[in-house]
């Protein structure tokens, strides 16, 4: 797994102009680092390469999560990791470090399960919802992370509101889908009433400039995320306030 290397990405409350933690994002070693999507879902999709891929991230985790005691992190995990076995003894294994730890359920489509235990969709769903309780159960923040596109739709946001803490919602999907400032604005509208009504932290990714922040602000969304902010990078700066 020499290939990866961790880049992070800041979350930052504009109110209070404080940096809040860090998303993890992975990233290959090439000169201009991109996420090796292929790499990631041929590993994804064999239990074994799988298998071996936690033992070097519980690794590296391990280590940064012990280098900075008070930084908090999120890792994203996609629906079909949840089915595997050594993905919760991986977050057994991590457990301690519960308290500076949120997990991203992605939005990733699962298109096959190579297990006789998943012989219809109705056990992948259930078995999914049960892992999900499972992180929560262990200690962990729970987020899904771009609701409203692929996997998490407003009908599986509403099936495991009961189980997590927060919700991103993310601005650059709704440019590449080609909506318009103000249709997205609707949907952020009511993605807030709905964080609002099941008590979830919400988080908008893909602010790239300040007036896309600052109408944001104005609707009473602090919590932000994306290039406007830092783009994703090999360091960490600590306890450093957001000025702009």
């Amino acid at each position: 797994m020499d290939m990866f290397q961790f880049h992070f990405q800041p979350k930052v409350d504009v109110k209070s102009k404080q940096i809040l933690g860090y998303e993890i994002l992975l990233r290959n070693k090439m000169q201009s680092p991109y996420y090796p999507a292929s790499i990631m879902e041929e590993i994804i999709n064999c239990q074994k390469k799988h298998a071996l891929f936690l033992q070097w991230f519980q690794k590296e985790l391990t280590e940064l999560v012990k280098m900075f005691p008070t930084v908090k992190f999120s890792i994203n995990l996609a629906p079909k990791q949840l089915l595997y076995n050594e993905t919760h003894l991986f977050l057994t294994a991590m457990k301690s470090f519960r308290d500076q730890l949120t997990i991203e359920i992605t939005e990733a489509p699962i298109f096959f399960v190579e297990s006789a235990d998943f012989t219809t969709i109705e056990m992948v769903e259930n078995s999914l919802e049960k892992a999900i309780l499972s992180i929560k159960e262990k200690g962990y923040t729970l987020s899904l992370d771009d609701v409203g596109s692929g996997r998490n739709s407003l009908e599986q946001v509403l099936t495991y509101s009961k189980h997590i803490d927060q919700i991103k919602f993310s601005l650059i999907k709704c440019i590449h889908r080609g909506l318009d400032d103000e249709t997205s604005y609707l949907f952020l509208k009511a993605w807030k009433s709905f964080a609002e009504a099941h008590q979830l932290e919400l988080i908008i990714e893909g602010i790239e400039d300040q007036v896309t922040s600052d109408g944001i602000k104005e609707q009473g969304v602090h919590l932000q995320q994306g290039y406007h902010f830092g783009k994703p990078s090999k360091t960490i700066k600590t306890y450093k306030v957001y000025t702009k």
